[in-house]
């Protein structure tokens, strides 16, 4: 290459050296750059240095509003790691959201890491084989260092970590306090189901000619699950192969129906027609149902008075019992699985994200955090917000909320859950409908959900 260099150069000299008697004036033509100009050229192609990579981007899907922490959180992490810098998307945590999502994984759409927030969908996306296991990359032990209760403490599928929690979920109730107090009314400790169902009944009203319910009794598109706070998170069976749909706990869900029935909890026709089976807190803050079960992230609308306005504290209690007063420590769950998706290019990245999400991360989410390190005292402040004595029973909630007998809900048997899942919002829609009797609710959730583990079989 240097002999071609000198060469090249040497001949231009000896040109310009016979030209310059006729034709000083001329320059080099535009088409052909002379031998210097190549000179250049060469010299710029040996030296010229590689260009640096472009970063590489994750793509997070969650549930949560940007603004309501994960934009903050992901702002930490891009000051942290521009080597890696994290984009938020956001989907709705319905089924309509969660179906977007899925379309968008097997489409090979990039998402990096996303959340899945019930077990039942995770042993669904776990199996279609949308999600990577996790616990392949805890090679450190984060997850039973960092995470309360460590491994023993969340879902897995087939005993494997496809998701780890991000927070804890105490699931309690939340009331009017105002309306409480009016009517003189205390809340029994450690009430049963016909202590709830009459505190509904007092509560229960109507005012200026607008009804006020006693209560609604759908959380998380399915009745309250009373039997799951006895029973654990495998109420759904018996074993891996039997329901136990006719255990007494289920039962509980006739009183609910009775509840409908007399109107002191607000029936179903309404909860579905305005989409109330999955959360109900803009009905609750309307002053259109006096008591409503609740997590904590749900606090954020008691706390946005633009667009729920209302001038009422509002207090907490667990969740009943059974009318036979039976023990139910299960309140509380850890939840909100982040999730890495099987076809990620940018793996390792990804499980550093998850980890920060966890811990430093956590302080930007109006949520109680899965993190063991956690300080409770000041997520509860932010939970609260500013002045929260104006807005909340802020003892009542703490006492709810921060129990130490809490036990977790752990899934351990998912043969078939997702369609047991399913099974269990159809029968119970048609139930409270009145489309079908109490004998042949029970039936059917027995006979279909059989039907269901013979096929995953």
């Amino acid at each position: 290459m240097k002999k071609r260099v000198i060469s090249l150069l040497l001949a231009g000299m000896l040109a310009v050296t016979g030209l310059v008697g006729c034709a000083s004036s001329e320059e080099p033509s535009a088409q052909e750059p002379s031998a210097a100009a190549q000179v250049n050229v060469e010299e710029t192609k040996e030296t010229e240095p590689t260009p640096p990579a472009e970063p590489k981007k994750l793509v997070i899907w969650g549930g949560v509003p940007g603004e309501d922490g994960p934009d903050a959180l992901v702002d930490e992490w891009n000051s942290l790691h521009p080597e890696a810098p994290a984009e938020y998307v956001r989907f709705v945590n319905d089924d309509t959201g969660n179906t977007k999502l899925d379309t968008a994984l097997l489409s090979g759409e990039q998402i990096d890491v996303f959340f899945t927030y019930s077990p039942a969908i995770m042993s669904q996306r776990a199996t279609s084989g949308m999600l990577e296991d996790l616990g392949a990359f805890d090679k450190e032990g984060f997850i039973d260092n960092n995470i309360k209760g460590g491994k023993e403490s969340f879902a897995k599928v087939d005993g494997k970590v496809y998701g780890i929690p991000t927070v804890t979920e105490p699931i309690g109730i939340m009331i009017n306090k105002d309306m409480l107090e009016a009517k003189n009314i205390t809340i029994p400790e450690n009430w049963t189901m016909s202590e709830f169902e009459e505190v509904a009944r007092q509560l229960t009203d109507e005012v200026d000619g607008k009804k006020i319910y006693g209560c609604n009794i759908y959380y998380a598109g399915e009745p309250l699950m009373i039997p799951e706070t006895i029973l654990g998170g495998d109420a759904f069976y018996k074993s891996d192969s039997e329901t136990n749909f006719d255990a007494p706990e289920f039962r509980v869900n006739t009183q609910f129906k009775s509840m409908m029935d007399e109107g002191i909890a607000m029936p179903y026709e309404e909860v579905f027609a305005r989409k109330l089976d999955t959360y109900s807190q803009s009905a609750f803050l309307a002053g259109e149902i006096a008591m409503m079960p609740f997590s904590a992230w749900m606090l954020r609308y008691v706390n946005d008075l633009e667009n729920f306005p209302h001038d009422f504290v509002t207090t907490f209690a667990p969740l009943p019992s059974t009318d036979d007063g039976k023990a139910n420590p299960y309140q509380s769950e850890n939840n909100n699985f982040l999730c890495m998706n099987s076809q990620s290019e940018n793996k390792e990245a990804a499980w550093e994200f998850i980890k920060f999400w966890i811990t430093d991360g956590s302080k930007h989410i109006g949520k109680m955090p899965a993190w063991a390190d956690a300080d409770e005292e000041a997520i509860v402040a932010k939970i609260l917000g500013e002045n929260p004595e104006e807005r909340f029973d802020v003892e009542s909630y703490k006492k709810v909320m921060l129990r130490d007998d809490f036990k977790y809900i752990i899934v351990t048997k998912t043969t078939a859950i997702a369609e047991i899942t399913q099974i269990y919002k159809e029968e119970s829609q048609n139930y409270f409908l009145g489309v079908i009797d109490e004998e042949t609710y029970y039936k059917n959730l027995t006979e279909r959900s059989a039907e269901a583990i013979k096929s995953a079989q």
